[in-house]
């Protein structure tokens, strides 16, 4: 796979726009797998690497460890901030948690991360939509993406990595393009279709 995410990631360039000018700090994810306990996938990280957190038409919102999920005082950092997104008890995910708990497997047919073979958030949009891994498995970089759309009120498994569902839906290859960046690629400034919103400088204040 690592001789593809090059090429995928120049692919992808050439739809949302080039990486941001003045480039954008490496996340140290050797310290993220001692922290995690485990790797993200290798297609992700590249990705982030390259250009950090971002939105994408101002529509879909990918994030990277870099910056508190909001901007409440206490909220963690870093790659627990990450985790955050997934496991904050009170938020979306702690309701698809309760939902799996409860049985409810149309809301939630899978469990949430920490459990085995859980789902890890990693984006959603202003449909309250969400994007996950389905950690499936000990290799990253076999990870399913699920999405998770609450504006049909259904669940989609995309048997590809981040950066082949990202490919699919930016392209329109993806059934549910218009469901993942509703209203369509556009630019937002800069001739770029995206705005970063923070790579791992952040952890440097």
């Amino acid at each position: 796979m690592g001789v593809d995410i090059e090429e995928m990631l120049d692919r992808l360039g050439t739809v949302i726009g080039p990486p941001p000018a003045d480039g954008v700090i490496p996340v140290p994810w050797d310290l993220g797998a001692a922290e995690l306990g485990f790797q993200l996938p290798a297609d992700y990280r590249a990705f982030a690497d390259r250009y950090g957190a971002v939105s994408i038409s101002g529509e879909l919102h990918i994030f990277t460890p870099s910056a508190a999920p909001t901007t409440k005082i206490g909220q963690p950092l870093g790659f627990e901030g990450f985790l955050y997104y997934t496991t904050e008890p009170y938020g979306y995910c702690g309701m698809l948690a309760q939902a799996y708990e409860d049985g409810d497997y149309d809301e939630c047919p899978y469990p949430l991360f920490p459990a085995e073979g859980g789902l890890l958030k990693w984006a959603n949009n202003w449909n309250s939509d969400q994007f996950f891994w389905l950690m499936r498995g000990p290799n990253p970089d076999r990870w399913p993406v699920a999405a998770k759309f609450d504006s049909m009120l259904k669940w989609d498994l995309f048997e590809g990595g981040f950066l082949e569902f990202l490919l699919a839906a930016v392209t329109e290859q993806y059934p549910y393009h218009g469901d993942v960046v509703p209203g369509g690629m556009k630019q937002v400034g800069d001739g770029r279709a995206y705005r970063p919103r923070g790579d791992w400088s952040k952890q440097l204040r």
